[in-house]
This record gives C-alpha cells, structure tokens and sequence, in this order.
C-alpha cells in the first residue's frame, strides 16, 4: 500500500513560481516510488482551495489564497498520511493548518529581517513538525536556531547541454518585473556593447523598453527552452532576496555560462564553479564578463555542469523519499 503525501502551498499552480516548480517536480517524480502525491493549494488539480488574489510579499508579487475552502482542506488532510507544507509562513499563518499528523515544513523565502522576526514569532507550533527542512542556509536563518533543520535544495531536471558559441555572444535575463531582479543593471551593461559583437535578450513577464534588448514577454515553456539554448551567457543580476536560484541552474543544463552578482545565496549555491561580481556594481559586471570571454568558457561551464548534478531532481528525490519514510 503506498504513502499517500500531501503537498501543500498558498501558490497558485496556474502560475510559474519557483514553489510551484517544486511541488510539480515531486509529484511526477515520485509517482513511480511507492508514493501517492496530491496537492492541495490554488487551481490544484486534486485539492483546489481556490482562487486567490496578488499579494505583495517579501519584495515580491505572489499569487495566494489567505483563506481557503475549509472543506476542501478537512477533505485533503483527512486523505493523507504524510503533510508536506511549503512555505509554511503563509499558510500556517493564516490557514492554521494543524500539525497533527506527520508533518514537515519547508522553507523556500530569504525573509526581510521584520518578516524573520515575524515567523519566528508566529509558528509557535513548529517544533511540534515532524521535520523542517530549509532549501539553503540563506533560507535556514528565518528559522528559530532552537530547531534542527535538514537542507533539501531545490531539484531540476538536468539536460547537459554543453557550451556552443557560434560568433556573437549572447546574453540572458530572466525575471519579473521586481526591483531585486535588478534589470536596470542588465539595461546599463547593454547600453555599454551597442554596436559589438554582443546580444541582449531578456525573459520578462512585462514589456521593458530597451533599445539594445530584445524582450520575450511570457513565453511559453517552449519559446523558454529555445531561447535558452540559443543563449551563451546568463547574467544572474539580482541583487537580493534569493534564497537559492533555480534559473541559475537551469541556464548552466541548457548550455549557458552563469555570471552572477555575488550575493550568498549564488555563491552557495555555485560554489567554487560560479562566476561572481559585486552586487550592484556595473563597473565590476563589465570587468568580470571581459575577463571571462578571454578564458577558456567552455571548460568554466563544464564545471558549473558537473557541479549542477547535485540539484538533479534524482539525487534531491532520494532525499525526500527518505524522509517521507522515515518520520
């Protein structure tokens, strides 16, 4: 008899969101492992809390459900053995779901430092878990230091795409219309190569004039993967915020190099393979990337591929299915 696993999230499932991707991933994945998974959240194909409202949250615009049908709720806790709470700042605060079964939390937010305080106040309950987990040591710090905490890192499936550069060189952003995502950055480098051999493209989620950008507004997962493997490098311009970055392994297993501002959830989550300059700086983005194009970049992003294998959605599995055994 399988384990049924109750993945819960305040996210809409009709909306790409890093959460979203995960919860996704591990119910594919997991289907062939002697495991039952559903998930219960907004537009859920199984248990559909529904719909919600864009919520500004920790620098960010959220789509999320505050208060969801109680239901459906009773109805999708009742079903499960195991409950596997994303996100648990959410909808622990305002769903109040009770840890009564076994339990684990897991946290995917860098928090501003009001919010942190706030968690750590407010999910007074969360030592009664029967496991909590942080996607990295940025997200961990929102966690009070009294609770033991297990890093799961976040999970792709990777493609192993080798670096191709065939004459011009060109550049990736990827990002919501965010400040911390810090285009204008990307605006600024740009401007600087008008009339090299360089190319700008930029995945967005809103039109942001550039002359020397070209802007890919939504695409889908398609139009996504080509742009991506037509790219050479991924500028990772962001300037804080992250808690680890998905896109950033992402480019790395379509074949792109990752120059990345070195702020620490990018320098954990790359390591010694990453390409790094200082956060915010145009002036060391530019010396970085003429460094880089004199170096051997097909050897750089080997490496960064070697290292990505980590965060394959196999190895990250073994983890979780582990745990959902074991508690």
């Amino acid at each position: 008899m399988s384990t049924k696993v109750l993945l819960i999230s305040p996210y809409s499932m009709k909306y790409y969101g890093g959460v979203q991707n995960q919860l996704s991933l591990i119910k594919k994945f997991a289907s062939s492992q002697e495991l039952d998974i559903k998930i219960l959240s907004p537009d859920s194909n199984d248990f559909d809390v529904g719909e919600t409202f864009k919520f500004r949250f920790n620098g960010s615009v959220a789509p999320i459900k505050l208060f969801p049908r109680r239901k459906i709720v009773k109805k999708a806790l009742l079903w499960a053995d195991v409950i596997h709470i994303h996100e648990p700042f959410i909808p622990v605060f305002f769903w109040r779901i009770p840890i009564n079964k076994k339990t684990i939390l897991s946290h995917h937010a860098d928090l501003s430092p009001m919010l942190q305080y706030a968690q750590k106040m407010l999910l007074y309950n969360e030592k009664q878990s029967s496991a909590v987990t942080a996607v990295s040591n940025v997200a961990r710090k929102s966690i009070s230091s009294k609770i033991a905490v297990g890093i799961i890192p976040n999970a792709i499936s990777v493609l192993k795409y080798e670096y191709k550069n065939n004459g011009n060189t060109k550049f990736l952003f990827i990002g919501r219309d965010e400040k911390r995502k810090n285009f204008d950055l990307y605006k600024e480098y740009a401007e600087t190569k008008i009339n090299k051999n360089s190319i700008f493209q930029a995945i967005v989620n809103r039109d942001k004039f550039s002359k020397n950008i070209i802007t890919h507004v939504n695409p889908d997962n398609e139009q996504k993967h080509q742009i991506l493997l037509e790219s050479d490098i991924y500028l990772a311009v962001n300037s804080r915020g992250e808690s680890f970055g998905i896109t950033l392994i992402e480019a790395i297993s379509y074949g792109c190099v990752v120059v990345c501002s070195d702020i620490p959830a990018f320098t954990e989550l790359l390591g010694n393979t990453g390409i790094y300059f200082k956060n915010k700086s145009l002036e060391s983005l530019s010396e970085t990337i003429d460094i880089l194009l004199k170096s051997n970049i097909e050897d750089i992003h080997r490496k960064q591929l070697v290292h990505i294998n980590r965060y394959s959605i196999e190895k990250v599995m073994e983890c979780w299915i582990s745990l959902y055994f074991k508690i």
